[in-house]
Formats: structure tokens, C-alpha cells, sequence
């Protein structure tokens, strides 16, 4: 299910695997670094329920435009609004991970969600995946208690 679509940014929610999935356009490119911050607000200003156990964000296509001071905003800002209250992991895609420092876990909501950075696309999703919730068809919306949420 797509939650937000633009130009530069899609977020997509897999309901079955409780993933959130962000990832970012060829126009991505043309963005400057306030256009990253501008998207995230964007995204979140659209207050969509559903909250994700496990986040994936790519940042391959507007890694140019990202700084450790990007992933840290993110990290402070963002994630909690996103994550829910069963969220315990979190991976980022990168084309060089090695640019960037992410702690290996972070505190959400009272919870603490492993963080780890890939270059394959593959590999991330094996490691996201493993061992994770799964929603069986036909079962209900995933309710983790929390009545506010993007």
C-alpha cells in the first residue's frame, strides 16, 4: 500500500511484513538537501495510521544530499513518529554505508530497535526479515495499542 507518493519520495507500507518501506525517485537528484528534510515533513504532515515493526529506508538515490547531521534529524525526529510500539528493527540501504555512522541500537517508545546500514538490497531484507512478525491474510489491521500515529 502506497502512504505517500511525490516526485522525489515513496513511502510504502507492506502490511503483511508490518514494513515500512521509504525509499527515493531518479529525481531525487535534482533535490537540493533542504528537499530531504522537506519530504519527511511532507510525509508525516499527511498523518497516516499505519506504523511498521521493521523500516526500511534507501537513501541510494538521495545519498548525495545526506550528512551525518541528515541520519541523526531523522533518527531524533522522525523514527519515533513512524516506528511503532513493536518496532525492533530498522535498515538502511546506502551505496557507501561506510560514510555514514548509525548507532547500533536506538531508543523509541520505550523500546530498543537494532539499526544496522547494507549495500545490498538483498542481504538488507534477509536480516530485516528474519525471525519478524507476520501478518496472516484476512487477520485484522495490526493494533499495537497506540491510538496516535503517522
Amino acid at each position: 500500500m502506497i502512504l505517500y507518493k511525490s516526485k522525489f519520495l515513496e513511502v510504502n507500507f507492506l502490511e503483511l511484513q508490518y514494513l515500512s518501506h521509504f525509499f527515493w525517485s531518479d529525481y531525487a537528484g535534482y533535490m537540493d538537501k533542504e528537499g530531504v528534510y522537506h519530504e519527511f515533513i511532507n510525509f508525516l504532515n499527511k498523518r497516516i495510521y499505519k506504523r511498521a515493526n521493521q523500516i526500511y529506508v534507501d537513501w541510494r538515490k538521495a545519498e548525495h544530499l545526506i550528512s551525518q547531521e541528515t541520519i541523526d534529524w531523522f533518527l531524533q525526529y522522525i523514527l519515533p513518529k513512524i516506528a511503532s510500539h513493536k518496532s525492533y528493527r530498522m535498515a538502511f540501504l546506502f551505496q557507501h554505508p561506510e560514510l555514514f555512522k548509525l548507532p547500533e541500537n536506538i531508543e523509541v517508545n520505550s523500546r530498543t530497535i537494532e539499526v544496522k546500514t547494507f549495500s545490498n538490497p538483498e542481504k538488507l531484507m534477509q536480516w530485516l526479515m528474519h525471525n519478524a512478525e507476520r501478518k496472516a491474510p484476512g487477520v485484522d489491521e495490526h493494533d499495537d495499542g497506540d491510538s496516535c500515529g503517522v
